[in-house]
């Protein structure tokens, strides 16, 4: 972005914070149920433990899962869920940072489905028992959180999602090739992990690609839109050269592979690359691959290392040697079978554009009431889709009135049809490289980060850094996405921007995109909890949807307040940000519990937001796969909203807005009552 328009010199005025309808709706008249914890919406079941322990430095990090619990039996209780979560999913283990399990995968048998349904019960069991004896202080408000990820964990398990829902967003190939980018390689041990997952994940593919067509055999399949675009992604995978591969890329420590030429040798590579030829030792060393001939095949990869390679080329031949052989022995084949399952057993009974929703599946109407009531904390006796619906209608409406107001400051038009082919269809308006797309979002960030401390006085120590999304991909991914920060340091926030096709991306939306994902919304937050010291770790590490996206769509209006908007133009991006939001209550009921086809869904989006197309038609696939999910950033955002209305009109002057967001976030990502017992307790004094 150049230098920022002086916004004294037009009337750009701050976004109005007009009051929404939902404190007078149905659906919210009374207090807002628990949200148990948001886990990864196809949450792995279980998982085998590693073959050696860590060392006792790496341990540190994770040996006091209880941290700040007074109950001693409430305390264990905390460490026996967060030990369980953790063998659930090493995944996710993984992407904390606990050194733990990054040897292991999910285990996806119905076996272990049920063994850990039954260990969640006994937990439940534990902490009732607890109770009865008697907590007191902030103990009460860890059990009421650890009981609501106990109730969800069981109902999750007993929907047997993997069981049918192919998600093309973070499905098991997604799940496999992002892999890399969090799997840590820098001692031997690490190295010794990911080979030793590399050659499960093979088995990890395979179950997962059996447990659909379990599903089929009970009537249960996925949307065919995507079926489609699964099977066209892991064929996109299968077409990559597998040396290019990120799977074997992480093994090559900053190297980079070369073809050999027609007729060409080991020593001519050595000493063209090298600049000696003697060097082929060297080379051989690091590409076992080769063989022992002298000539090899045109065409044949051969790693180049770089200058300063941690490992030395026995070490770093026999890293890629192992992680080569279980790409290409392994993975790729299960890839392969993944792909046909999907191709030969799913795609003829998936269920046809016109009928994409839940409301088609067996027993899918209960099905979506408690995934509602896991996202948006609803309680489960109020998840009416109908109330949701009809809330989302209101608030497109509303937002429509405010993009109009101000479509005429910008353009000279009130007309919503001229404004949204202004935004979509002026090249002006779009990015022209991936650079840009990328810069902006840098760019965005820093500003953010210069101009919080007026509003925030608490800041988290991780930084955040601007990441493209994978080739693999970013065709059909969002627009973007955040990664919390590894809590033992080695890697920051990360906030994910999708640079493909950047001739669509559009700027107006960039600054507000930033502020959601980053600063002062996702990385503010997230990494805010990770180093709450005095809390338990799933207190930390876990959250409620509702709260996590609600927190990060209030930033968005927020950060007009601090200024950080440069135009009119970038506050269109604000209410483009905000219709969509509205619209996802309106298309998520509409596809799972009132029949839209998939069609009727985009065409909704296209004619009441200011997205473009393809955006457009990658979130309503990403409703589609995620049924629920996309109704908590609204629901969220309004319950924060309403308490800050609350603490102004009962403190007045004395309203401060460093107090206010201490008092929001110093907590967790805790349950929506639960926050709203929390302020109440702060404002009593």
């Amino acid at each position: 972005m150049g230098t920022r328009e002086c916004l004294e010199s037009r009337d750009s005025r701050p976004l109005p914070h007009t009051r929404s309808h939902l404190g007078m709706t149905p659906m919210l008249k009374h207090p807002l149920a628990p949200l148990a914890l948001s886990i990864p919406f196809i949450a792995a079941l279980c998982g085998c433990e590693t073959v050696f322990p860590p060392p006792a430095d790496e341990f540190d990090l994770w040996s006091d899962a209880g941290k700040g619990v007074i109950d001693y039996d409430l305390r264990r209780l905390c460490e026996q869920v967060w030990e369980a979560d953790m063998r659930q999913d090493p995944f996710e283990a993984t992407r904390l940072g606990d050194p733990r399990y990054h040897g292991d995968t999910p285990n996806r048998f119905l076996a272990a489905r049920e063994a850990h349904i039954q260990r969640l019960r006994n937990f439940q069991r534990k902490l009732t028992v607890i109770r009865v004896q008697g907590i007191s202080g902030d103990d009460v408000l860890t059990a009421d959180l650890l009981d609501q990820e106990l109730t969800q964990g069981i109902q999750l398990a007993e929907m047997r999602l993997e069981d049918w829902n192919v998600d093309p967003l973070a499905g098991p190939p997604i799940e496999v090739l992002n892999l890399p980018q969090i799997q840590p390689t820098r001692t031997e041990r690490q190295r010794s992990q990911l080979v030793e997952r590399w050659r499960k994940l093979p088995f990890y593919l395979r179950d997962s690609a059996n447990r659909l067509k379990v599903g089929r055999s009970y009537g249960k399949v996925a949307s065919r839109t995507a079926v489609e675009k699964a099977i066209r992604q892991v064929d996109d995978i299968l077409a990559q050269d597998i040396f290019d591969s990120p799977l074997v890329q992480v093994a090559v420590g900053g190297g980079h592979f070369v073809e050999l030429p027609p007729g060409g040798s080991v020593a001519e590579i050595a000493h063209h690359e090298l600049g000696d030829s003697r060097a082929q030792s060297t080379l051989r060393k690091l590409n076992r691959h080769l063989g022992n001939v002298e000539r090899i095949e045109a065409g044949t990869k051969v790693l180049i290392p770089v200058e300063a390679d941690r490992l030395d080329p026995e070490e770093r031949g026999e890293f890629l040697a192992n992680t080569l052989d279980a790409v290409e022995n392994g993975i790729y084949p299960a890839l392969q079978y993944y792909r046909d399952v999907l191709a030969e057993n799913i795609l003829a009974s998936a269920r046809s554009d016109g009928k994409p929703g839940l409301l088609y599946i067996a027993g899918g109407k209960e099905v979506y009431r408690k995934l509602i009531h896991r996202h948006t904390s609803l309680p489960l006796e109020e998840c009416d889709p109908r109330a949701i619906h009809d809330f989302g209608l209101l608030e497109v409406a509303r937002i429509r009135s405010e993009i109009a107001a101000l479509g005429q400051r910008e353009f000279g038009t009130t007309d919503i049809a001229a404004i949204q082919e202004r935004l979509r269809n002026d090249p002006a308006m779009h990015f022209k490289t991936r650079e840009e797309v990328e810069g902006k979002a840098v760019e965005a960030l820093a500003r953010a980060e210069k101009a919080v401390g007026k509003f925030f006085d608490k800041l988290p120590t991780a930084n955040c850094e601007v990441v493209r999304i994978a080739p693999h991909e970013e065709k059909d991914s969002t627009i973007a996405y955040y990664r919390e920060p590894a809590l033992d340091g080695s890697r920051p926030g990360q906030y994910f921007i999708n640079t493909y096709a950047p001739e669509t991306r559009t700027r107006y939306e960039a600054e507000v995109l930033a502020y959601h994902e980053a600063i002062p919304g996702h990385h503010l937050q997230i990494a805010i909890a990770q180093e709450l010291d005095q809390l338990p770790l799933f207190r930390r590490h876990q959250g409620s949807t509702a709260f996590v996206e609600g927190w990060a769509l209030y930033t968005e209006r927020l950060c007009d307040e601090i200024g950080l908007y440069s135009s009119d133009l970038d506050r269109l991006g604000v209410l483009s940000f905000d219709s969509w939001r509205a619209c996802r209550l309106v298309v998520d009921t509409g596809i799972h519990a009132f029949g839209w086809s998939r069609e009727k869904a985009i065409d909704y989006m296209y004619e009441n937001t200011l997205l473009a197309r393809n955006n457009i038609t990658n979130e309503v696939d990403r409703y589609i796969a995620w049924p629920g999910q996309a109704l908590a950033y609204k629901i969220g955002q309004e319950e924060i909203l309403a308490l800050r209305d609350q603490a102004r009109a009962q403190l007045g002057e004395d309203f401060d807005y460093r107090a206010f967001h201490n008092h929001i976030l110093e907590n967790g990502a805790v349950t929506l009552p639960s926050l709203r017992m929390i302020m109440a307790r702060w404002l009593e004094g």
